[in-house]
């Protein structure tokens, strides 16, 4: 262990020169310093302050090319702006146009449904694929069809038409291009129809489906059958008028003593038989009216001198070619000989018909008197 003392010895008394001395050394050395410290510091100060200045410039430089890029932007900002309202009535007009055009599709469409609702044609339309695009109402009565079958092929539908060549004549338009006819022998309810197969182009003209019509042509091959038979029915009456023709003639020279007595006996009688051709054309060769027969037959000796009594009769065509003929020699004769040869004279006509007997009466009266 140690022990240390301390033991006063009056005060200390400094050197007051050597210490006055020593702080003003050391006040200078402190003055240079801190002089040597703030021109270090003023230095620096005065290089930041021309780094910031120059930085300040070039932040100035930025911001004037900034704001003139601004100034180009809000320009390209405002020729956009023009650009957008140009495009935006552009639009307008577009719109309205478009707007139009919907309402010609729309217009267009209902005429299209009305037509389809109202045509008696049955029509159907089938893509390359056979599936139903559409139809109209008359379809259904040769095909299973109803409105949910829109989508569906037309060979899962069942048919009422016996009509196996369909597929067939379906694949030759496809690959002809070219429209098919087909008629189709008379159904089960007598009836003929004639099936027409067209093409279905796109505005390419490209082939995308077929359109099928079905046309009742039933009183179209009734008429066509009807004139096959009366061409048939004309070209043997035309072939007996000829007959006819030469026997009148023959007769008529047998019974004329003249050539004028010869020609006009026979234009008289070739005028009859006209009549009477005439009158059952005008009937389809089928019957013909006594009562237009005998009007026709004697209204070259003035009617207004016969007194005709007698029922309606229909006469065949043979009948009423032999009647006519008959009526005109009788009325000839009178004309001749007989009671039109007196302005007095008259004539009446009086027939019955009872079953296939046929009576018919000539008197003449106020004639000439009979020398017997």
């Amino acid at each position: 262990l140690y022990l240390v003392l301390f033991e006063p010895s009056g005060p200390v008394q400094p050197r007051p020169d050597m210490r006055r001395e020593n702080r003003d050394g050391e006040g200078a050395a402190d003055l240079e310093r801190e002089l040597r410290e703030t021109r270090e510091r003023l230095q620096s100060t005065i290089e930041e302050y021309e780094t910031a200045l120059e930085e300040l410039k070039s932040s100035n430089e930025e911001l004037v090319s900034v704001n003139e890029e601004a100034q180009s932007t809000n320009e390209e900002l405002e020729a956009s702006k023009e650009e957008m309202q140009s495009l935006n009535e552009e639009l307008n007009t577009i719109n309205s146009e478009l707007t139009s055009k919907i309402e010609e599709l729309d217009r267009a469409n209902s005429d299209l449904r009305n037509l389809f609702e109202s045509t008696q044609i049955a029509t159907i339309f089938l893509d390359r694929n056979l599936v139903v695009r559409t139809f109209t109402p008359a379809a259904s009565s040769f095909f299973s069809l109803r409105p949910s079958d829109v989508g569906r092929p037309l060979t899962e539908l069942s048919s009422q038409l016996d009509y196996p060549e369909l597929k067939q004549h379906i694949d030759a338009v496809f690959e002809t291009g070219e429209t098919l006819n087909h008629h189709l022998a008379r159904d089960d309810q007598g009836r003929f129809y004639m099936v027409r197969i067209n093409p279905y182009r796109d505005k390419d003209n490209r082939i995308q489906g077929v359109v099928i019509t079905l046309v009742d042509v039933t009183t179209l091959a009734e008429t066509e059958e009807q004139n096959r038979v009366l061409i048939s029915e004309l070209n043997h009456r035309v072939k007996n008028m000829l007959a006819v023709v030469a026997s009148i003639a023959n007769r008529t020279r047998d019974s004329s003593e003249s050539k004028e007595e010869f020609a006009e006996a026979l234009i008289g009688r070739l005028h009859a038989m006209s009549r009477a051709y005439g009158l059952l054309s005008k009937e389809r060769w089928k019957e013909a009216s006594i009562n237009e027969l005998l009007h026709q037959e004697l209204e070259p000796f003035s009617i207004d001198r016969f007194e005709l009594d007698g029922a309606e009769v229909k006469l065949s065509p043979q009948q009423g070619l032999s009647l006519s003929m008959a009526i005109h020699e009788l009325a000839t004769n009178a004309a001749k000989y007989g009671a039109l040869s007196k302005p007095q004279g008259r004539v009446a006509l009086k027939w019955s018909a009872e079953g296939d007997v046929f009576r018919l009466a000539w008197r003449e009266r106020d004639g000439p008197p009979v020398n017997s």
